[in-house]
């Protein structure tokens, strides 16, 4: 089969095309035709090298799949045809620990828990066939193209998973109707259409062209929160309010804390999705009393300067996010369809272009996520 495969880390050099093995699968795993992988931070960071993680050589990236089924399976846990489209849910776990059982699997606490292509000893989605857990298939019965399906089970998870969290612990510190919050796409839109608990919420993300920025401002949008977002250029500046945002902050040229603090009249926002890593920000731009961090990555830097004293004194929360559950995909692509939600696409490549997608999301001038398409059709 064709794929790209990692050797050795570096730059974009290091993607290399060409003939790989395909997989074999055991009883417990199935083989997918891959029609398409998106581009994720992830791929980059696996690629460069990361201190203290370890990968092990031939790899292939790729943590955000479609494809098609190449045979009929017929397991305890999943029947389908052969053909049939899938995405695959992008964790590896154990299914026996005690957050599996339960049905948090991104939670696993097993040694091998990892993402699929990531620092993982399972290759990913840029090559022609890919072998996962059967219990990692999930069929596609949405109305997503195949490239749309592949841009979803990272950015969009993430995002969803994370604010359905911070529904939950807002419903909790503000004292709202003793409803279950963050268990179903129903329970969603309880929040979604109450006037009591959406009303006057808001939300900072970062970096509105991101697969995390625009899957944020499109699911918060929909939930009744004002959405604020940055970005770093003025075509992006555009492209954000055009997605829906209520203020779009050029943090090239504005304060961030100032515009936040003047668009809420002083009182800061209800929730900070940070996927950059600058809690220091993050936390000056949460509203005193109920504010919410939720951090989801570290583009900017590994490491990150923080005020203690206002963090505390605005008895802010902060919560780490790691993926989603099994359960929650599913119930997301329900709830985008419900919605008529789709992914931001900004560019889509072929599987030999592999490395030109990997420059342009460096490059930081995408708007949506980067596709790879595998498939010829």
């Amino acid at each position: 089969m064709k794929a790209v495969v990692l050797h050795r880390h570096g730059g974009v050099d290091a993607l290399r095309y060409q003939d790989f093995p395909e997989p074999l699968c055991s009883k417990d795993e199935v083989l997918v035709n891959v029609h398409a992988c998106s581009v994720n931070r992830l791929d980059v960071w696996v690629r460069k090298g990361l201190a203290g993680r370890e990968v092990r050589f031939p790899h292939i990236l790729g943590c955000d799949i479609s494809g098609y089924l190449t045979s009929d399976v017929d397991h305890p846990n999943l029947k389908m045809k052969k053909g049939s489209k899938v995405v695959v849910y992008p964790m590896i776990h154990c299914g026996s620990c005690r957050f599996c059982r339960i049905g948090k699997e991104s939670r696993c606490i097993s040694s091998n828990a990892s993402i699929i292509g990531g620092f993982s000893s399972w290759h990913g989605g840029y090559a022609e066939y890919l072998k996962v857990p059967v219990r990692n298939i999930i069929p596609l019965e949405s109305y997503l193209s195949m490239e749309e399906a592949a841009s979803i089970n990272i950015a969009y998870l993430t995002a969803y998973s994370m604010i359905k969290y911070a529904m939950r612990l807002m419903r909790d510190i503000n004292g709202y109707d003793d409803v279950t919050i963050a268990t179903t796409t129903a329970a969603v839109d309880y929040l979604a259409n109450t006037n009591t608990v959406n009303d006057n919420l808001s939300l900072l993300v970062y970096g509105a062209g991101s697969g995390i920025g625009v899957a944020s401002v499109q699911f918060a949008k929909v939930m009744g929160y004002k959405v604020i977002a940055t970005v770093g250029s003025q075509d992006k500046l555009e492209k954000a309010y055009a997605l829906g945002c209520d203020l779009v902050i050029d943090r090239s040229k504005q304060d961030i804390v100032r515009e936040v603090m003047k668009f809420t009249m002083g009182e800061g926002v209800d929730l900070v999705i940070d996927h950059v890593g600058i809690w220091d920000t993050s936390i000056k731009c949460l509203k005193k009393g109920s504010g919410i961090m939720a951090v989801c990555g570290a583009t900017a830097s590994e490491h990150t300067n923080v005020e203690v004293r206002p963090f505390y004194n605005k008895l802010a929360l902060i919560f780490g996010a790691y993926l989603g559950s099994k359960k929650e995909l599913v119930e997301m692509l329900r709830f985008m369809q419900e919605h008529n939600i789709r992914p931001v696409i900004d560019s889509v490549f072929a599987l030999k272009d592999a490395a030109l997608a990997h420059t342009k999301m460096e490059m930081n001038n995408h708007f949506g996520k980067i596709v790879i398409k595998v498939a010829s059709i």
